[in-house]
C-alpha cells in the first residue's frame, strides 16, 4: 500500500470513527505501516491525539476531538492529500 493511500485509510477510519487509537499506543502495523499514537493533553485531560510513523519521513496525522479537527501536518486532512 502507498504512503497516500495509507494516509487516506487513516484519516477515513478516523472521520469515521472506525479507528482504535489505544491499540496503537505502542508500535503497530497498521495496513502495512508501523505507526504509533501519543495522547494529546492539556491543563484539563486529554483532548485527541497524533498517530506517527516511527523512522520514516511520513506527516503526522493529528486528531482533536474537542474541536473534532483532523490534520495532517497540520493541514487539514483532505486538502493535504488532495495537494499530493
Amino acid at each position: 500500500m502507498t504512503v497516500n493511500n495509507a494516509l487516506k485509510r487513516l484519516c477515513g477510519n478516523i472521520a469515521a470513527g472506525r479507528f482504535n487509537w489505544r491499540k496503537y499506543c505502542t508500535p503497530q502495523l497498521y495496513f502495512g505501516h508501523e505507526i504509533c499514537v501519543t495522547p494529546l493533553h492539556c491543563s484539563y485531560g486529554q483532548i485527541g491525539y497524533t498517530v506517527y510513523f516511527p523512522y520514516t519521513n511520513m506527516p503526522e496525522v493529528e486528531y482533536d476531538w474537542e474541536f473534532d479537527k483532523l490534520t495532517i501536518d497540520g493541514d487539514k486532512w483532505k486538502d493535504y492529500l488532495q495537494n499530493q
